[in-house]
């Protein structure tokens, strides 16, 4: 039986997630919703869809919605689809408030809804192949930078990019027990746009006696694109570069050896997407997703940056 499927917002990355849900023989998107008409006309009309300005039409035909849309939206569609009990594919932030986020996943659970937000770089296979070589990192640097595109303007940069390497971060760090935020140095600025375009922060963290420090710098007033992920250890550094696909290791001989990465030319919205369809077909959370807690420490985190405290 197929997936019913529907998807609200056409814009940018709504139409990367049509395109790949129109590649998937077991799902039919029984529509797709953008405010303006002329675009939802012509993405419907170019995958052969039925298209609408108000997602309240699809209700009863859908079981499933992916939000794709402004993240103002997020919390009150997430709201009205969680009481019409539907599965919800949202992408992330989810939302710029930790209570709202916190009630959207309470509720959530609450009418047992499939739910899951979307970090694709969890699905990256160079990520995939870096965690295998973490063992005791001392230090993680993380750079995510793109020219300005009007895309996303409506978020600071720290939850449209800096919110992929943060939950990369937390992920690697959640297997020590009792770590915390012990320090906490922030530059933000406006450029282009009323919101956060440029970002940089260094976090420490302590686990007991270990020290972690976090370096991360997102921007979308770049020249170029750069999409790079480090970690140092005290036996040797892995370089990771998201874009080229390649992950090397340097030991203490300074050797540089290029390790491989599994399943280099899988997709990483495809996988993140098949695998959100799994959960709901199993009707459990995934372990490779991002669970309700990771989601909402993120948040929370990038709430303290974008403040500039801890």
């Amino acid at each position: 039986m197929k997936f019913k499927v529907a998807v609200i917002g056409a814009g940018y990355f709504g139409q990367k997630h049509i395109k790949i849900l129109t590649q998937m023989p077991d799902v039919e998107i029984v529509g797709i919703v953008d405010t303006d008409i002329s675009r939802a006309q012509e993405i419907g009309q170019k995958y052969g869809l039925r298209y609408y300005t108000v997602y309240e039409n699809l209700l009863k035909s859908a079981d499933i919605f992916f939000i794709v849309t402004p993240t103002i939206t997020h919390f009150d569609i997430a709201m009205d689809l969680i009481k019409e009990k539907k599965s919800i594919f949202i992408e992330k932030p989810l939302t710029e408030n930790p209570g709202f986020a916190e009630k959207i996943f309470d509720e959530a659970t609450k009418h047992n809804i499939i739910m899951q937000v979307g970090l694709i770089e969890r699905y990256n296979p160079v990520m995939k192949s870096l965690l295998e070589y973490v063992e005791n990192p001392l230090f993680i640097h993380a750079e995510r930078l793109s020219p300005f595109s009007g895309r996303g303007i409506d978020t600071d940069v720290t939850y449209d990019l800096m919110i992929h390497d943060i939950d990369l971060v937390l992920m690697i760090l959640k297997k020590s027990e009792n770590l915390k935020l012990t320090d906490l140095k922030v530059f933000t600025q406006s450029i282009i746009t009323s919101k956060i375009d440029y970002a940089g922060a260094w976090l420490e963290f302590v686990n007991y006696n270990d020290t972690v420090e976090v370096s991360l710098t997102a921007s979308r007033i770049s020249s170029d694109v750069r999409r790079k992920f480090s970690v140092i250890q005290s036996a040797n550094v892995l370089y990771a570069d998201l874009i080229n696909k390649t992950l090397v290791k340097v030991d203490k001989k300074g050797q540089l050896t290029e390790l491989t990465v599994k399943n280099k030319d899988t997709h990483p919205l495809y996988d993140e997407i098949r695998d959100f369809l799994n959960s709901v077909r199993q009707r459990k959370y995934s372990i490779h997703a991002a669970s309700p807690d990771d989601i909402i420490n993120t948040i929370k985190l990038i709430e303290k940056i974008n403040g500039g405290t801890h």
